[in-house]
């Protein structure tokens, strides 16, 4: 990795992307490359595809609480700072980003590949070290030839070596089941009750030991939780 390339990783660090992954089309299993050509995104070998995360209170601590400069502040700020590695640091050219935007790229299946991401029962990925308290925030692909990262290294879920799993008598829904797949439909159900106790924060989540050190803040887990549910109602409503 030549100097260039390594200072625009550590400028994305201190922006909060303390999760970051350079990966090329070729090197993925078959499943995600078919997954990404359904999605219509070019996976030629030439392309670079880079992916960002954050994991804990960093990125949030970087926006200083404002969230008042669009929508999606968080959106706006990760493609903002994709544009900017790339102009600043990795020798400009076009920068497509696929995520985030309305294309449904499968996210949780490049974090795997990546290594940042193992399977739970709380119906979202969990990372060794972080937990639960990690977020995908841009994926985009580019032409120039980046040296790919490394995956990872892949220890298994960590799940597989709690032995309390408070998760589970922690969900007020009965949603997270032991070996059998997070009921989704129990889980909306009770977050969309009147005077819900989970409306903007999943218990579950909040009871596993993993990653405890980078859990959310309380303004970052209301501002998440409450978006989530937004969503969650304007689906009812459709």
């Amino acid at each position: 990795m030549n100097l260039s390339q390594q200072r625009g990783h550590e400028w994305l660090a201190t922006q909060g992307f303390n999760l970051q992954a350079v990966m090329r089309a070729d090197q993925w299993p078959q499943r995600l490359r078919q997954s990404m050509e359904d999605c219509q995104v070019n996976i030629e070998s030439s392309r670079r595809f880079v992916m960002l995360g954050a994991g804990g209170r960093l990125l949030w601590e970087q926006l200083g609480g404002d969230l008042t400069d669009s929508d999606h502040p968080l959106d706006t700020f990760s493609v903002n700072a994709a544009g900017r590695v790339v102009t600043e640091y990795w020798g400009g050219g076009e920068v497509e980003i696929l995520y985030p935007g309305p294309i449904p790229v499968p996210l949780q299946q490049l974090g795997m590949f990546a290594g940042w991401s193992h399977v739970s029962p709380l119906g979202f990925g969990i990372n060794t070290e972080f937990g639960t308290w990690f977020a995908y925030r841009a994926l985009f692909a580019l032409d120039n030839p980046l040296q790919e990262t490394v995956s990872l290294a892949s220890q298994g879920t960590p799940c597989d070596r709690c032995v309390e799993k408070p998760c589970r008598s922690a969900c007020p829904a009965g949603a997270v089941r032991w070996h059998k797949s997070f009921d989704l439909g129990r889980c909306v159900s009770h977050r969309l009750k009147s005077a819900s106790s989970c409306a903007d924060r999943c218990h579950a989540r909040l009871a596993c030991p993993v990653g405890q050190d980078w859990r959310y803040g309380e303004d970052q887990l209301v501002y998440h939780g409450q978006r989530s549910l937004a969503s969650l109602q304007v689906r009812r409503e459709e």
